[in-house]
């Protein structure tokens, strides 16, 4: 049930927006908590566990409610991942306009996205649903667009943008993240290429790897992929 008193229709692809519902009905007793203090504790919860861990039981549990009360609040799962994506983008910071060096600042967005994603590694696991944007995401979109305003992209080339860089830099931060021991090191993962290109069967690989290869660090692989990424989107951005 919406906040109204609707029961909110929610389409199996594209969800509805929660912030199309009002927060709080104009009928019945002033509301104990906010969707701000929900996502709040939500995204606690996945951060000391995972994102599996965020039941409906279990944040109404935490707020001290009944199950059936928090869905006047968050009619359904779906609107609670919205609410949980929005609240770590207000983590974002943003320079003072106007932006000197667009690139500089894209790359910048980059980084935050990935440290972002470093302290919710949950949020990878969002990446995959369609999610209406909400206040804070908002914000994001239109100042990377303003980012890109001096660009020879289409608009919606722009947006394709956004969401590449965005998505790299998240499950980029979320690898970090991850546990030592679960993921493969950098090292162990050229070995394994080696391996398969000593076997013969793909002469491009040998190739690319046989060709000199200056070590980096993982910031400056970070930051190079991120650069790569730019210039491949041809943005002819002006440079500071």
């Amino acid at each position: 049930m919406t906040p109204t008193g609707h029961r909110a229709r929610v389409s199996a692809s594209v969800p509805a927006s929660i912030w199309d519902f009002p927060e709080h009905g104009s009928r019945g007793p002033r509301p104990r908590h906010n969707r701000a203090a929900i996502a709040g504790v939500a995204v606690r919860i996945a951060d000391a566990a995972d994102l599996e861990a965020v039941t409906m039981r279990r944040l109404a549990g935490e707020l001290g409610i009944a199950v059936m009360s928090l869905y006047n609040y968050v009619p359904a799962k779906e609107h609670l991942a919205q609410l949980m994506t929005d609240h770590v983008a207000a983590e974002y910071a943003y320079p003072a306009l106007p932006v000197a060096d667009p690139h500089a600042a894209i790359a910048d967005l980059a980084g935050q996205a990935r440290d972002i994603a470093r302290r919710h590694p949950w949020l990878a696991g969002l990446l995959h649903r369609p999610m209406p944007p909400g206040p804070n995401g908002l914000r994001l979109l239109d100042y990377f667009l303003g980012l890109l305003a001096g660009s020879r992209l289409s608009s919606g080339a722009r947006l394709q943008v956004i969401a590449m860089i965005g998505g790299f830099a998240t499950m980029y931060g979320a690898m970090q993240a991850a546990p030592a021991g679960q993921l493969a090191s950098a090292a162990e993962q050229v070995e394994a290429l080696e391996r398969a290109a000593a076997r013969g069967r793909y002469p491009h690989l040998a190739a690319a790897l046989a060709a000199p290869r200056p070590p980096r660090s993982h910031p400056d692989l970070f930051g190079s992929c991120i650069e790569r990424l730019i210039d491949l989107a041809r943005l002819g951005l002006p440079s500071g």
